[in-house]
């Protein structure tokens, strides 16, 4: 394996054709004295690599192999790794796509393995929990999460599960069941089915502070990973008001993990097919993790885990380079004006792996403002960050959009206020990931390797202070 492992993981270098198996997906985070142990699907079996701080990785070593077409865990699938009593329990999905539709069997069983080290995994022959098709459907039966809730004293499964009713590709539910020793699990009630999506994949259910959080994630629309709040474990889960996901339409089956003090959020960030910005999303990619932020109305926010910012040490001097429209200033701030229109300015060649971080605010009625990435001087290549004030969004554009291109692009919903927000992008390789204020969204530029980092502003005047492009040295 010779992949990346520097931020943004992934055990596979990844190329224009790459099978499917050789994607990265469904981080299963777990955290152990110290360490991040991040469990993970590969090759239809089950993986894991360490880290100490999101930024450095060890190499990855195999957990659990899958077994033949005859077997129940002919692939293996998600679930998650808890501790009792001196033991890592690991509940996964066992899935054996032969098995549809045959009498007796289940394409999709909750399995489970056992270790004492985390290192040596022995899979457990005599735990084999089917569907429960006494309240929920044959079918999606997967991605067992298992919970310690103190305040009821006993553990929680999550399960990927479908109502036995209900309408076409809407019958998507979490069932919970519980045990007081890991070994018996009863039904305890469906925690979740709001009749709108066709699975909740790959949940999480934790608190913070006063409120509980169910997550999940959905295939039914995007790649996507989504959020409920509620005043107790057991519910009602509210959909928040103004933003119920973590990221963009490619980050997916994220998953909470915490030291204690920090809790974050660790899914991946989906590749394109083929590896060309024209390319439909695919499933698997590199790892991409978040810290959360607990908003004062109870909803989350993201921020970059410190560690990963504090990585970024060596800062490279900027110079600023008129492009067009009027601009100015030096050092860290600069500013720019164009009431007709389209203004820009370059700052420094961008470098594969940097940080860019800057305070821009704005005049009152400026239509849009942001940065300029992997940009050439006569914008025959660009990225831009664009945060569109009037419509309260920030969207990752790309060069020439004409005819026959107009594919899709990456935006989410923000709040600004004052007439100013914090920025933060982060490239490495084709990755762009940016926290404005506590905001997320990551997307992917292929087809460009190179070029400058600037800003700009469209029918109005912007300011970057505190500006910063900085870069790792080891």
């Amino acid at each position: 394996m010779k992949g990346n492992y520097n931020i943004f993981y992934t055990p596979e270098k990844q190329y224009p054709g790459m099978p499917h198996g050789e994607m990265c997906g469904d981080f299963m985070p777990f955290f152990w004295k110290g360490v991040y142990h991040l469990f993970y699907l590969y090759k239809c079996c089950v993986y894991k690599v360490e880290t100490e701080d999101f930024v450095h990785y060890k190499e990855p070593t195999l957990v659990l192999q899958n077994g033949s077409p005859d077997d129940q865990d002919w692939h293996i699938g998600t679930g998650s790794v808890f501790e009792y009593d001196g033991i890592f329990y690991f509940h996964y999905t066992g899935f054996c796509e032969g098995n549809h539709g045959l009498e007796g069997k289940n394409e999709q069983v909750i399995l489970r393995a056992r270790s004492t080290d985390m290192v040596h995994w022995e899979k457990d022959r005599d735990f084999f929990f089917r569907p429960d098709t006494r309240y929920y459907g044959n079918l999606h039966w997967r991605d067992p999460h298992v919970i310690r809730n103190d305040e009821l004293g006993k553990f929680f499964m999550l399960i990927t599960a479908t109502q036995k009713e209900g309408a076409y590709k809407r019958t998507g539910c979490t069932a919970v069941y519980v045990s007081e020793d890991m070994n018996t699990w009863e039904h305890f009630k469906t925690l979740y089915a709001p009749r709108t999506f066709i699975t909740h994949e790959c949940h999480d259910c934790f608190k913070m502070g006063d409120k509980w959080y169910l997550t999940f994630s959905n295939y039914s629309r995007w790649w996507e990973t989504r959020y409920r709040v509620a005043d107790c474990f057991q519910g009602p889960y509210r959909v928040p008001e103004h933003d119920d996901m973590f990221d963009g339409r490619e980050y997916y089956a994220a998953k909470s993990v915490t030291d204690g003090k920090k809790r974050y959020m660790v899914g991946w960030e989906s590749i394109r097919e083929n590896c060309r910005d024209s390319g439909r999303h695919l499933w698997g990619g590199n790892i991409l993790v978040h810290e959360l932020v607990q908003r004062e109305d109870g909803t989350l926010g993201v921020k970059m885990p410190d560690t990963i910012e504090q990585s970024f040490t060596e800062e490279i001097p900027l110079k600023l380079t008129l492009r067009q429209g009027e601009f100015s200033g030096e050092d860290a701030c600069f500013t720019g004006s164009a009431s007709d229109g389209f203004a820009w300015a370059e700052l420094s060649e961008l470098p594969e792996t940097a940080l860019f971080d800057t305070e821009l605010s704005w005049s009152e009625g400026t239509e849009a403002v942001g940065i300029m990435i992997h940009a050439q001087p006569d914008l025959k290549e660009w990225c831009q960050l664009r945060l569109e004030i009037k419509n309260g969004r920030i969207l990752m554009d790309r060069y020439n959009r004409v005819d026959g291109d107009q594919y899709y692009l990456d935006e989410r919903p923000v709040r600004f206020t004052e007439n100013s927000a914090k920025v933060k992008l982060v490239v490495s390789g084709n990755i762009m990931l940016v926290y404005v204020n506590d905001v997320a969204l990551v997307s992917r530029c292929y087809e460009i390797a190179s070029g400058s980092v600037g800003i700009f502003t469209e029918y109005g005047e912007i300011r970057a202070k505190g500006t910063r492009l900085l870069v790792q040295k080891y």
